[in-house]
């Protein structure tokens, strides 16, 4: 019990809340809140499609390097990223919303490191455009 939280602390640590993003207007974004802490730490962008956390106090965008799936407003169910030490795999059920956006009702980030440690997350989120 006490090495996986130990691990636990290792891969998540050095992620941090996101702060309040701008979108530049016909900018599309979709942000992912942890369920555990209902803190905001991801932001994907579709065009270009990109990863934003805050990895150790600094807002990171990491590109995609593989999607899967049919996107919703540009968004694939399956997407994943890399840094120069970890990958990134998102993955997602993306509902269109009624009035334009779209809401994310399960989700995982997942985290996994070089050495094949991992972190699942459960997420949720949601998805707008800036007018």
């Amino acid at each position: 019990m006490v090495i996986a939280a130990l691990l636990l602390a290792q891969l998540a640590a050095p992620l941090a809340e996101l702060p309040q993003q701008e979108l530049a207007p016909g900018q599309c974004a979709l942000f992912l809140w942890d369920r555990a802490s209902g803190r905001r730490i991801a932001m994907l962008q579709a065009n270009p499609p990109i990863l934003r956390l805050a990895i150790d106090g600094r807002s990171t965008d990491l590109p995609r390097e593989t999607a899967e799936g049919t996107a919703v407003m540009g968004f694939a169910p399956i997407s994943r990223y890399r840094s120069a030490s970890r990958s990134y795999e998102v993955r997602l059920t993306i509902l269109p919303a009624t009035v334009g956006g779209a809401v994310v009702r399960d989700g995982s980030l997942t985290i996994a490191q070089e050495n094949g440690d991992s972190l699942v997350l459960p997420v949720a989120g949601l998805a707008g455009c800036q007018q």
